[in-house]
């Protein structure tokens, strides 16, 4: 998705989708060398036209009233402030909403100074180098910077025309000017597809990458919502079958490593049926929901799981105890739906109940879940059968095939 930054002057670079901070910082760096090479070629020029000219000669019949000092002021100016402005964009190159104000400002800085030099000097040696500097090393767009070339050349010709007018090319060989268009188009290409092709991929290949990121993120998320919706029951909202089978496995072989009893709880809640039948099944969900919540409420201890196993009927992993302990937390379980004070009028104590069943193994080689939690479906059916709201253990035992 393109973002819209025309018109817009209050948007620092930093905040601009895909700008590149270091590419900027080269663009900068490259405009202060080039800045300092017209200086060079600025001192060059002048000494070149001191030795083989009359300076003031040639100020007088270039600009009658300009003085030495005026002149030197003029000709340097350009290139100095392209200077200056180049280091304060490097200094604040990451918060100034204005760097590609100054970035153009330093372009025209240049391209008037290439044609004071070529006006001032109108030399071959002014123009293959500072037309080329000031024109070609400066890399925005490939018509941009042809563009700039042939302004470049524009001012050199009309410079020459004004101080020596058209019958000073009888010394200018036009075989240069045709090869030094060549050389300038040649750079052209070279640079743009060497520097600004490889610029521009890395842009690319960035905004893709933080695309992949993103989407990447997103779909991480999605997974883990999936498998939070895969592994939860839709009403209850605490494990489903699935969550309970691969969570006993887990448990089942961590507890046969460390030869740890492992022990399972079977929980039902009396007479659901009748209570559906007298509420409504709404009625019964709420009472499912509200029994599931003080299951997990109990069932905290790491390692132990509270799963939804079928219908009314609940399970509860509890790694690490003996039956005792097993006991203890049946009990808990049993209490804790009780003093729900969920009416029933189909038991003798008048409210929401559940009969526990459970069995301790410490698994062995050969062992099988099954048979555990078959040990822990016989508890809750003697449960059932001693008059219900009540909890039964098993015995630990080795459960074998």
């Amino acid at each position: 998705m393109r973002c819209n930054l025309k018109n817009r002057k209050d948007i620092p670079p930093r905040d601009v989708p895909g700008f590149n901070h270091r590419a900027a910082r080269h663009n900068v760096v490259r405009e202060q060398a080039i800045a300092l090479l017209v200086i060079a070629q600025y001192l060059l020029s002048l000494l070149w036209v001191g030795f083989t000219e009359d300076m003031g000669a040639l100020l007088s019949a270039v600009v009658p009233a300009m003085d030495r000092g005026l002149f030197f002021g003029v000709v340097f100016l350009p290139p100095l402030l392209t200077v200056g402005i180049s280091f304060y964009a490097r200094r604040f190159l990451y918060e100034s909403p204005r760097l590609f104000v100054i970035h153009r400002l330093n372009l025209i800085l240049l391209m008037f100074g290439a044609a004071w030099t070529a006006i001032l000097a109108g030399t071959p040696f002014v123009f293959e180098t500072v037309l080329l500097l000031s024109s070609l090393l400066i890399v925005i767009t490939p018509m941009f910077s042809l563009g700039l070339y042939l302004c470049a050349l524009l001012f050199f010709f009309l410079g020459s025309a004004w101080t020596g007018g058209w019958t000073g090319f009888s010394w200018f060989d036009i075989g240069d000017v045709v090869l030094t268009a060549l050389v300038g188009l040649i750079m052209v290409r070279f640079r743009f597809s060497d520097r600004v092709g490889g610029y521009l991929t890395s842009r690319t290949m960035e905004e893709q990458h933080r695309q992949l990121k993103e989407t990447n993120r997103e779909l991480l998320e999605a997974n883990g919502r999936l498998q939070t919706i895969t592994y939860l029951d839709g009403l209850t909202g605490v494990s489903n079958r699935r969550a309970f089978d691969e969570a006993l496995e887990g448990e089942w072989r961590r507890a046969m490593r460390g030869e740890a009893p492992l022990g399972l709880l079977m929980v039902d809640i009396d007479f659901f049926k009748a209570y559906n039948d007298t509420y409504g099944h709404q009625a019964g969900d709420d009472c499912l929901k509200q029994v599931a919540g003080a299951l997990g409420a109990v069932a905290r201890r790491q390692g132990e799981v509270v799963a939804r196993y079928g219908g009314e009927e609940f399970a509860v992993i509890c790694p690490g105890g003996n039956t005792d302990a097993l006991a203890v937390v049946g009990e808990s379980l049993r209490r804790r739906v009780g003093a729900l004070r969920i009416t029933h009028p189909s038991l003798p104590w008048g409210h929401v109940s559940i009969s526990v069943g459970g069995a301790v193994v410490v698994p062995r080689p050969g062992d099988s879940r099954e048979r555990l939690i078959g040990r822990a479906d016989e508890a809750l059916y003697a449960a059932k059968e001693a008059g219900r709201n009540r909890v039964v253990i098993r015995k630990q035992a080795q459960v074998t095939l």
